[in-house]
């Protein structure tokens, strides 16, 4: 990587990335970041000096291909012993505590 390239990781860079992932890091955190986020742009700028020059754009990176199958109908779990693994029913339906987010 050239030099005007490089990004500067500092603690400060890390601050900000902590910030934007909503993570609230200790300052052992942040200095131990600080030296993961170094060695893996060092490892992943040997990328750069790879010659891809006659290498054509790889576009599917699997030659994997979707296979659907065919729809088919098939029994159910009867409803009585559906609910027989339930902890609360009634009428059929299982019952769940209410849930209430306050905004």
């Amino acid at each position: 990587m050239s030099e005007k390239a490089q990004i500067r990781v500092d603690e400060k860079l890390v601050r900000e990335i902590a910030s934007l992932a909503r993570l609230d890091l200790t300052d052992d955190e942040t200095k131990m970041f600080v030296s993961q986020f170094k060695d893996i742009l060092d490892y992943v700028s040997v990328l750069n000096e790879v010659d891809t020059d006659n290498v054509a754009p790889a576009y599917l990176s699997s030659s994997n291909k979707n296979m659907p199958r065919e729809d088919r109908v098939e029994e159910s779990v009867p409803t009585e012993e559906f609910l027989a693994n339930a902890p609360q029913s009634k009428d059929d339906y299982v019952l769940i505590p209410r849930v209430h987010v306050e905004q």
